[in-house]
C-alpha cells in the first residue's frame, strides 16, 4: 500500500488554504487504498479534517507532500511533492505543483517535473459535489461572504457594508470564523460549498477559495486581502472569471451594484471560470507521482497485446466467452470496439509499460466494466488502481460488473473498487455509483 504524508499548517493568521488543499489530496488519495496522514499545526480548519488520521510523529512514507509558506529545502526517504504559489512556498522538489491561474518565471532547480495551471488545482469532494448541484437565480439574489480562514473580522465588515451601501436588496449569509462587530456571521463549517453552489454571488478574497468558486461556477467578486493574493487577483479579474472590489470593496460601491443588477454578467461570468477550473487537480497530481497505473485510450497498435491478454488461459477461464479468439476476429472486434462511441477500452500502464486494460460497454444510463491484468503483471496489486483509474477516466456514472460466483480473485477486486451485489446469481452483477464513491 503506497503511504502519503501531507505537511501544512492552519492558523487563524495564515487560513485554512494549504490544509484545505492538503486534505482534497489526501481524500482522494486514500479513495485509491493508500495510507494517508496529516501532520502539521491545525489551530483552524479543524472542520475540513473530519476522519483523517493526525500526526506529530511520522513515521516514513512512500511520498512528503509540502504545502507551507514558511519551509524551505526538504527532504525525505521517499518522494518528495511541493505545492506553491508562484514565489511562494518555492522548493526544489522531485514533483512540483503550481495550480494558479497565473504562470511567473521558476528558475530551473533541478525539479523534474513541474506541473503548471488550474488543471492541478486539488479540490475538495465537497467543491466538486457542488459543481454539479450549482444553481441560482433567486429573487433577491443570494450572496455569500467569504474572506478566508485569515481574515480580519475587519475585512467581512467591508464586505458587507459595500453590499448594504449598494442598495440592492440581498439575502446576504457571511462566513467568519471570528464574530464581525454590528453583523451577524456564520462559522465555517463542511456546509459552506453547499451555500456556494446556491448563490448568486460570492464575494470572496483571493486565495484558495477562487480556485473553488471557479470550479463550482459561481459568480464572484474578489478582494484582495494579502500580497500572496495578488497575481492570482489580477489573472481572475483580467480574464472576465471574477469582477475586481480591490483592497477595499466599500470603495467599489457601484461596481458591486451594478453585478447585483446585472443577472446575465453574472451567469457568464460563472460559466467562464466553471470552464477554467474542471476540478480534478488531486487525482492528476496522484497521476503525476507514479505510484499507480495511468490509462489512455486504446488503439489499433495495441491489437497484438490486447489478443495475448485475451487468449491467456487464466483470463478465458473466467470469461463469458471462454473460446480462443483468432487475429483475424481480434482486428475486426477492435475496430468495431474504437468506433463505437458507446465502448470505451483503455490500456493500463505502470513504469511506462502496458499491464492491462478496461473496458466500458454502455447499456441505457449503466456502463458495464470488465477488466484484464496481463499475465506478466499478475501478483502486483495492480488490479484495483487500474479500475479505479480507468473509472476517473470515465467520469461519473453507474457502472455494473458480471463476475462468476466461483472467480474469488475478481469478487474481491470490485468489492475493493467499491462495487455492490445488485443481482444475485451464478453469475453476479455488482454495482457502483456515484454516491457509493
Amino acid at each position: 500500500m503506497t503511504s502519503l504524508l501531507l505537511r501544512a499548517d492552519a492558523a487563524p493568521s495564515m487560513g485554512v488554504g494549504h490544509l484545505s488543499r492538503c486534505v482534497a489530496l489526501a481524500t482522494a488519495a486514500r479513495s485509491r487504498g493508500w495510507d494517508v496522514a496529516l501532520c502539521g499545526s491545525f489551530t483552524a480548519g479543524q472542520w475540513l479534517i473530519g476522519t483523517l488520521p493526525v500526526v506529530s510523529d511520522p513515521e516514513p512514507a512512500d511520498a512528503v507532500l509540502v504545502d507551507h509558506y514558511g519551509i524551505g529545502e526538504f527532504a525525505a526517504d521517499g518522494l518528495v511533492v511541493s505545492i506553491e504559489d508562484g514565489t511562494f512556498g518555492r522548493r526544489r522538489a522531485d514533483v512540483v505543483v503550481d495550480a494558479n491561474l497565473y504562470e511567473v518565471p521558476r528558475q530551473d532547480d533541478g525539479s523534474p517535473v513541474v506541473l503548471r495551471g488550474p488543471a492541478y488545482a486539488p479540490l475538495r469532494a465537497e467543491i466538486r459535489a457542488a459543481r454539479a448541484a450549482r444553481r441560482g437565480g433567486s429573487v433577491p439574489p443570494r450572496v455569500v461572504v467569504v474572506m478566508g480562514g485569515g481574515a480580519a473580522p475587519s475585512s467581512v465588515a467591508a464586505a458587507l457594508t459595500a453590499l448594504r451601501d449598494t442598495g440592492v436588496p440581498s439575502e446576504v449569509v457571511a462566513i467568519s470564523a471570528a464574530p464581525v462587530p454590528g453583523f451577524d456571521v456564520t462559522p465555517p463549517t463542511p456546509d459552506v460549498p453547499a451555500l456556494f453552489a446556491s448563490a448568486d454571488l460570492v464575494v470572496s478574497a483571493a486565495g484558495v477559495t477562487l480556485m473553488e468558486l471557479c470550479c463550482i461556477g459561481v459568480p464572484t467578486a474578489l478582494v484582495r486581502i494579502a500580497d500572496n493574493q495578488a497575481a492570482g487577483y489580477e489573472a481572475a479579474v483580467g480574464r472576465g472569471l471574477a469582477a475586481g472590489l480591490g483592497t477595499d470593496p466599500r470603495e467599489h460601491v457601484p461596481a458591486l451594484r451594478a453585478l447585483l443588477l446585472d443577472s446575465a454578467a453574472r451567469h457568464a461570468m460563472g460559466e467562464r471560470a466553471r470552464t477554467t477550473v474542471d476540478g480534478r487537480g488531486a487525482d492528476r497530481i496522484l497521476d503525476a507521482m507514479g505510484f499507480d497505473p495511468t490509462v489512455r485510450p486504446a488503439t489499433e497498435a495495441d491489437a497484438a497485446s490486447l489478443l495475448s491478454w485475451r487468449n491467456d488461459a487464466e483470463t478465458r477461464r473466467w470469461s463469458r466467452t471462454s473460446d480462443p479468439v483468432s487475429p483475424v476476429e481480434h482486428k475486426a472486434w477492435l475496430a468495431r470496439v474504437l468506433a463505437d462511441p458507446a465502448r470505451l477500452l483503455y490500456v493500463a500502464e505502470h513504469d511506462g509499460r502496458p499491464v492491462g486494460t478496461v473496458r466500458f460497454d454502455r447499456d441505457g444510463p449503466v456502463w458495464e466494466v470488465s477488466i484484464t491484468v496481463a499475465p506478466e503483471a499478475r501478483g502486483r496489486r495492480l488490479a484495483v488502481p487500474m479500475l479505479l483509474a480507468a473509472e476517473r477516466a470515465l467520469g461519473p456514472g453507474v457502472i455494473r460488473a458480471n463476475v462468476h460466483r466461483d472467480n474469488g480473485a475478481s469478487l474481491a477486486l470490485f468489492r475493493r473498487g467499491g462495487y455492490r451485489v445488485a443481482v444475485d446469481g451464478e453469475w453476479l452483477w455488482l454495482e457502483k455509483s456515484p454516491s457509493q464513491e
